[in-house]
């Protein structure tokens, strides 16, 4: 190990503080009606970080919301706060996920106003569970994230839990893989890398964030000082009108998202713009590739495995 001046632990909750220096008037993240530049999203992820602080005391926050600004959020107030992530994915029974806020131990859950019954019953299961609502004007969350004490607590070991994924449990019980915080800022970097993503990127969400922390481009987008795109649609046809309205450059999809872009439409986007996909999983057919070249879109495969970095 480094003497300590010369060494700084890496993780990568710093690619914000970063870019709200170098890109601070830049608009970080679009989220549905709401936008934010880089130096307003660390303003607000430092007063969270404070007000989850004094209720987490260290021990993991989980949180169950759709993409958008709470759940990006929180994969930098969370750190900040000294506490692990447990992103949940939103499609889990309540017994399911009773199960890995039990089990990662949280304190805390987030949640999205929408899943209030959700989260109340995981509270049933779980009494001394702390929920904090957002997604409603005037919420917990939203004063949270405009009044509570700015704090940041400094990562001292690099290789220390960083977030906590868990599996569906279609074999069992949910299972649990630690993330550290040295891993996820390197693969960050790699996705920037391997992804081409620069400060003029726009990246839309259509990958959940809850999935391994979006494939770490939670961390990768920001690490560039690009652009989040939160207005995500479960419908192709949408997808293609919103690339092409709000120049996207970058997205991340499984499957059988890719082979439904690629038959949504035979419209190319406008001349100039090329949309870089990225796709996990079993890897596209020569036709769909064909299909998506045409439209001004080229496909990266990447290997599922981001736990090992």
């Amino acid at each position: 190990m480094a003497d300590s001046w010369s060494f700084e632990a890496l993780s990568p909750a710093s690619f914000l503080a970063r870019s709200a220096v170098v890109h601070r008037d830049r608009v970080a993240v679009v989220s549905h009606d709401r936008q934010l530049t880089y130096g307003h999203l660390e303003e607000r992820c430092l007063r969270l970080a404070g007000s989850l602080r004094a209720i987490a005391s260290g021990r993991p926050v989980a949180v169950l919301a759709a993409n958008g600004l709470p759940l990006l959020e929180s994969h930098y107030s969370v750190p900040w706060a000294g506490s692990p992530l447990v992103a949940l994915n939103v499609r889990l029974t309540p017994g399911d996920l009773a199960f890995i806020v039990g089990h990662s131990e949280a304190a805390v859950l987030v949640h999205d106003e929408d899943l209030r019954e959700v989260a109340e019953a995981v509270q049933e299961r779980l009494p001394e569970l702390r929920l904090v609502s957002c997604g409603r004007g005037g919420d917990e969350y939203e004063h949270f994230a405009t009044s509570g004490p700015p704090s940041r607590v400094e990562v001292t070991d690099e290789r220390g839990t960083l977030a906590i994924n868990y599996t569906s449990g279609t074999t069992g019980s949910p299972k649990g893989v630690m993330c550290h915080h040295r891993g996820a800022y390197l693969q960050a970097l790699a996705m920037v890398a391997h992804a081409g993503i620069s400060a003029e990127s726009v990246y839309l969400w259509t990958l959940p964030m809850f999935h391994c922390n979006g494939w770490c481009f939670t961390w990768a987008v920001t690490a560039a000082g690009a652009r989040h795109l939160c207005r995500s649609t479960g419908d192709p046809v949408a997808t293609w009108r919103l690339v092409a309205a709000e120049g996207v450059t970058h997205l991340c999809a499984a499957p059988v998202v890719v082979n439904a872009l690629a038959a949504a439409t035979t419209t190319p986007l406008p001349q100039g713009q090329r949309l870089d996909i990225m796709v996990g999983g079993s890897p596209p057919t020569p036709s769909v590739l064909s299909r998506l070249e045409a439209l001004g879109a080229r496909v990266t495969h990447l290997y599922g495995l981001t736990e090992t970095f």
